[in-house]
């Protein structure tokens, strides 16, 4: 329940945050985010499995690699220093788990399509991005952004997940690199659990009414005290 408080707050701050962030930018979408597109060997589950532990291994590294980056452009060049660390880090993830697949990465633009990101909806079109071809790449894609740090919001349309509150302040600070034209999409009642809420509501309110009721009683007993 906290996360779905934490995720309403954030996706209410976001379009608050977009109607002013930007605002006199005129540098379009496609060239303001560096994305991440990780291919996996094929279909199977095992690879599927694969290509999402190799994810996660790079996105932990370029996450503490673009600490102190505040464009894309910055980002890009880092990406492309990176490029033979960040193919060690997903060979060693790939050795690790029995596998012997070749993986290749670049840094180039490439085309994507349109996808959401939790609740911000990205317009197809032509985007930079670090590409990770395991084995033959003929299994699905994985993609994110890597530049604004989103890619703790899964490629899905199921909300933002938190695991901490620390994570939520870091992705608020994030969110306020998010460049015009990234739509946001309502939330849905299967994302937003209103009664939920308004039972964490009613609880607190029982709570309150509890220790006003307790507190009545030990001025009450004190005010006899007084009169014997």
């Amino acid at each position: 329940m906290f996360k779905k408080i934490i995720s309403i707050v954030i996706i209410l701050s976001i379009s608050f945050t977009l109607s002013s962030v930007y605002a006199a930018s005129h540098i379009p979408l496609t060239d303001s985010v560096l994305r991440l597109h990780v291919i996996a060997n094929s279909d199977d589950p095992a690879d599927q499995q694969l290509k999402l532990q190799v994810k996660d291994e790079i996105v932990a590294m370029m996450r503490q690699e673009f600490q102190e980056v505040e464009d894309s452009g910055q980002a890009e060049q880092i990406a492309r220093a990176e490029i033979p660390r960040i193919e060690a880090v997903a060979a060693r993830v790939i050795a690790s788990r029995g596998y012997d697949y070749p993986v290749k990465v670049t840094v180039g633009e490439y085309p994507f399509p349109a996808k959401s990101y939790g609740n911000m909806v990205f317009p197809p079109g032509n985007y930079q991005a670090v590409r990770v071809v395991i084995g033959e790449g003929q299994g699905k894609n994985w993609w994110c952004v890597l530049f604004p740090p989103l890619c703790l919001v899964a490629s899905s349309d199921r909300g933002i997940s938190m695991k901490s509150s620390r994570e939520a302040r870091v992705s608020f600070k994030c969110l306020k690199l998010i460049p015009k034209g990234v739509k946001i999409k309502h939330l849905s009642d299967s994302e937003i659990d209103s009664s939920e809420i308004k039972k964490s509501s009613e609880v607190q309110k029982t709570k309150k009414a509890k220790k006003s009721k307790e507190t009545k009683e030990i001025k009450k007993i004190k005010e006899t005290k007084k009169t014997e």
